[in-house]
């Protein structure tokens, strides 16, 4: 029998408990919220780098490392005036790629 390690297990929980929302751009923003609610911790930086694609130029994608005990992993979440909003009243320091 294969067990899924619990550190895992909490990690693909939390990441993927993410809220419906008709703004798929919203989707990880929620993702990320849910995650330091679970007990996630930003790592700063956070990077951000410019998004590919025409539709999305002068925009950013946002990349989150995130601990929790002996876990790391990373969420990117793209640029929404709901993010812009929690990063300034976080005062998270933001490294521009």
């Amino acid at each position: 029998m294969i067990t899924t390690p619990k550190v895992y297990e909490d990690r693909w929980a939390v990441l993927q408990n993410r809220p419906h929302t008709s703004d798929p751009e919203d989707g990880n923003f929620f993702g990320l919220l849910a995650a330091l609610d679970a007990g996630w911790h930003i790592e700063p930086p956070v990077y951000a780098r410019p998004r590919w694609g025409l539709q999305h130029a002068g925009t950013h994608m946002y990349h989150f490392i995130l601990k929790r005990e002996q876990s790391v992993t990373m969420i990117s979440v793209a640029d929404t005036p709901r993010l812009r909003e929690f990063l300034d009243e976080q005062r998270i320091t933001i490294n521009r790629v």
